[in-house]
Formats: structure tokens, C-alpha cells, sequence
């Protein structure tokens, strides 16, 4: 990294990111491809250090700044490949089906379709061009003989990497496996396709699945779901290192935008593979990108950069480094929904989120839990951090780990169906073209919940 970029960037995350750096230090957690992606692949021209092919809105932004996200791979692909099946009625299963011009299904409950995953190693590089590799979940619709399962649970003993190993033993008690309704390398539902594209970015030293409450029944609705590890930013990481890095953190603000775009193009390159088994099965027209905490900013950010997103739900977004960067919220290209909790201590709302939403260019949404907590939106309360960062000598553990966690914010069992009826409406409604999933999002819908939550919307 140039000493300039390195001095802006601290400089720039130093009021956010440093005043949180012991707080949230765990906090925002909530098979490799045939082919390398990297320098080479890109097309864009470079000249003087910038790029000649630039979306609009990054006209602000420092020359070096802007060159690190230059070599974004303009990956082109066939929009209407076949599926891999046919079948009479796509999308269906059943008189259930999937959000579309006719369908408007119920966003809070589950999808009508069975969730299959897989995880792969990408191979790529950071922004000074040398080799990087991150860890993708993928999460899809699978066929009808694994709606019943076997299901696969998450066991963090079995996904740590070697470095992490031990200290993912040392804390087993309070790194329980996580529960959930997928099956592991399932088939690839081919005859209800091709679908949506959604990349979910995970919070500072968390991890791709930190938040399958989500995206698994997102998925369900007829979803591709790609999440991946933010290498040198996840909890293994923090875990490996016993204790928090500023380093890692900026580095990882400039890293992250590059993960999140080279996994767009590696899994629109794969629609395109014959033999591949999302072959047929993206709509690589229809990408929406989603992220919490650290991975809102993600998420805020990187539509700027890439103009193949065309929706954002962010969670407990950090939008104040935006300006930082150059890039001005008032022109931001997409629809977006913010969702928040008004009890937020990690990133208050009134400083990351009020502020820009008054800027944000229509249409925008934004829906706040009266008493939801930074961990609302994420599985992270299923974890004792509290204990693994006291354990670090993190201070203020018991406050910021427990943002959200608390006996007197809104029960997750109560705040994730909510969460995921406004979050899955907004991307059926924008990415499925289902006209009728707005009354599932709108002021009408959100009134139904009394005072649990605020909402205000312009269209």
C-alpha cells in the first residue's frame, strides 16, 4: 500500500474505527476454481493511475484510491442460458411459488424452496496484487428429495483453518455449532431457474455465516446466496492473532470491496461453464448486495464501484467513511434498505445512519427495531463472546457483545421474521420484479407492529 493511501485511509478510520477498536473488536460478526482471478483478468484501462473506465460517482476519490479498485474484471455473460432442467412451471412448487410478476409470497416465513450449500477457496489478489485467497458459502435452492434434510449444522471445529485450530478448541463450549436447514453439496435446483444473485458481507472479525437467519431463508425464496470471509477480518483471524489488529482493519476496508466484486464475477463466470452446477442457474442481471456492521459499509460502498448491483439491504450500516473515500451518498446509484436498532451502541444510528439517510437519492427505505440492539441483526447471541473476549482481555466486553443480546432488546425469534420480511420483500420486489412483495415493506406493513419498530420510506 502507497504511504498516501495508508495515511488516508487511517486517518479517514481513525475517527470511526479506532474509538471502537476494543469494543467491537469481536464484535460486528455479528474446493478451489478452475480459474485464478486477478491483475490479469481485469480489463478496465489504467492511465496515470486512474482508471479510464470508471462508474460515476468515484470522480472525487484520490488517484490511488480509485486504482486500487480498477482491476474489476468487466465479466460478461449470457443472460439467458437455459437452466439445466425445464420445467412447466418455474418457480413453483406445488400452488407455493417464488416471488415474480404474478406471486407475492409471504417474506417472512419460508420460501418454497428446500436450501442446499457448498463451500468453496477463491483464488485471487489483494490491492497490492499479491496472492489472496478467501473462503466462499454458497447458499442455493436445492431439490425436493433434501427438504427433509439431512441438514447440515455448522461446527466452527470443522471450518476453523489450522492457524486457528487450537483456539477454536480452547473455546468450544462458547463457539456451539449453529443449527441450520441446508444440506451440504446438494444438487443445484435447475428447473426453477435461473436466480437473483445476493453477496452478503460479514461485520468486522466475523464470519460468512454469521448471519444464516437470513441468508438461508433467503436462499429459500429463490436465491443464489455468496458470503464470504473477508481474509484477515474474521473471527478466526482475531482468534489466530489473540486479540484485535488496526492494521488487519484497514487493510480490510480496501480489501473488502475487492472480495465482494470478484465474487460477482466468479459466480457470473460459472453461470456461463458448461458442467459447472450454477451453469443456467444466475441471473446475472439481477444482483443485490447485503451486509451487517462493517459489512454494511461493504455494502454502501461498493455499488459506487460496481455498477452490476442493483439493490442494497444494509444492517446496522457504518456510512460516515463514505465522504472519507469521495463517494457522496446523495448520488447513490441503487435502491436501498437500511435497517437498524435504535439501541445500537457499536455504530449509533444517529451518527451512521440519520445522517445519510437524509441525503440517500429515492427510492430508500429505512426500518429501525425500537429496541433492537448492533446483534439484532446477526446469529451472533448464539455465541458467548462475552467470555472469549474477556478471556483476550478485551475491554467493555460484557457492553458491546452483548449489544443486542440483552434481556431488555427484542427477542430474536421475535426481530428475525420481521427482518427478513422487510429485507426479502425489498430484493422480491426489485430483484424478482414482484410488484405485489411492496405491501410486505411498506408503511401499511410496518404499522401491523405497533411500536416495535419506525419506518419511513420514499419512493
Amino acid at each position: 500500500m502507497s504511504g498516501g493511501l495508508r495515511s488516508m485511509v487511517a486517518r479517514t478510520a481513525a475517527g470511526l474505527w479506532v474509538a471502537l477498536a476494543l469494543v467491537v473488536a469481536l464484535a460486528a460478526m455479528g474446493c478451489s476454481p478452475d480459474e485464478t482471478l486477478g491483475p490479469d483478468a481485469a480489463t478496465d484501462e489504467v492511465a496515470d493511475g486512474v482508471a479510464t473506465d470508471v462508474p460515476a460517482g468515484v470522480d472525487t476519490v484520490e488517484a490511488d484510491a480509485v486504482e486500487i479498485w480498477a482491476d474489476v474484471p468487466a465479466v460478461e455473460v449470457t443472460p439467458d442460458l437455459p437452466p439445466a432442467e425445464v420445467d412447466e412451471t418455474p418457480g413453483c412448487v406445488g400452488d407455493f411459488c417464488a416471488a415474480g410478476p404474478q406471486h407475492a409470497p409471504d417474506p417472512a416465513q419460508w420460501g418454497p424452496f428446500p436450501v442446499g450449500v457448498m463451500t468453496e477457496w477463491l483464488e485471487l489478489y489483494d490491492h497490492t496484487g499479491a496472492p489472496r485467497k478467501i473462503r466462499i458459502e454458497i447458499w442455493y435452492p436445492t431439490t425436493e428429495e433434501f427438504r427433509d434434510g439431512p441438514f447440515d449444522a455448522i461446527a466452527f471445529e470443522k471450518d476453523a483453518p489450522p492457524e486457528a485450530a487450537d483456539m477454536v478448541e480452547k473455546y468450544r463450549d462458547q463457539l456451539p455449532p449453529i443449527p441450520v436447514k441446508v444440506t451440504r453439496d446438494s444438487p443445484v435446483r435447475g428447473s426453477d431457474g435461473p436466480y437473483p444473485l445476493v453477496i452478503f458481507s460479514h461485520g468486522a472479525y466475523g464470519v460468512r455465516f454469521q448471519s444464516v437467519f437470513y441468508t438461508v431463508p433467503l436462499a429459500s425464496h429463490g436465491y443464489v446466496v455468496a458470503s464470504m470471509d473477508h481474509t484477515g477480518n474474521t473471527i478466526y483471524d482475531l482468534l489466530a492473532e489473540d486479540g484485535y489488529n488496526l492494521d488487519d482493519m484497514i487493510l480490510s476496508a480496501l480489501d473488502r470491496p475487492y472480495d465482494t466484486v470478484m465474487t460477482i464475477a466468479h459466480m457470473t463466470w460459472r453461470v456461463t461453464k458448461k458442467g459447472d452446477p450454477f451453469y443456467g442457474a444466475i441471473e446475472t442481471t439481477s444482483i443485490g448486495l447485503s451486509g451487517h456492521s462493517f459489512g454494511g459499509f461493504t455494502s454502501v460502498l461498493v455499488p459506487f464501484i460496481d455498477p452490476r448491483i442493483k439493490a442494497v439491504v444494509a444492517h446496522s450500516p457504518a456510512t460516515s467513511m463514505l465522504g472519507a473515500l469521495g463517494y457522496k451518498v446523495e448520488d447513490f446509484p441503487v435502491p436501498i434498505m437500511i435497517q437498524g436498532g435504535k439501541l445500537d451502541k457499536t455504530l449509533d444510528p444517529e451518527k451512521e445512519i440519520e445522517p445519510a439517510w437524509v441525503k440517500l437519492p429515492l427510492p430508500k427505505f429505512k426500518f429501525m427495531l425500537e429496541t433492537g440492539g448492533h446483534f439484532t441483526y446477526s446469529d451472533i447471541c448464539l455465541l458467548d463472546l462475552v467470555y472469549i473476549a474477556n478471556s483476550m482481555g478485551i475491554e467493555d466486553a460484557d457492553n458491546a457483545l452483548g449489544d443486542g443480546c440483552a434481556d431488555y432488546n427484542l427477542d430474536p425469534d421475535i426481530a428475525h421474521p420481521i427482518i427478513n420480511q422487510f429485507a426479502i420483500g425489498f430484493f422480491n420486489h426489485y430483484l424478482r420484479g414482484s410488484k405485489g412483495s411492496l405491501n410486505y415493506f411498506d408503511a401499511a406493513a410496518a404499522e401491523t407492529y405497533g411500536d416495535l419498530l419506525t419506518y419511513q420510506s420514499e419512493m
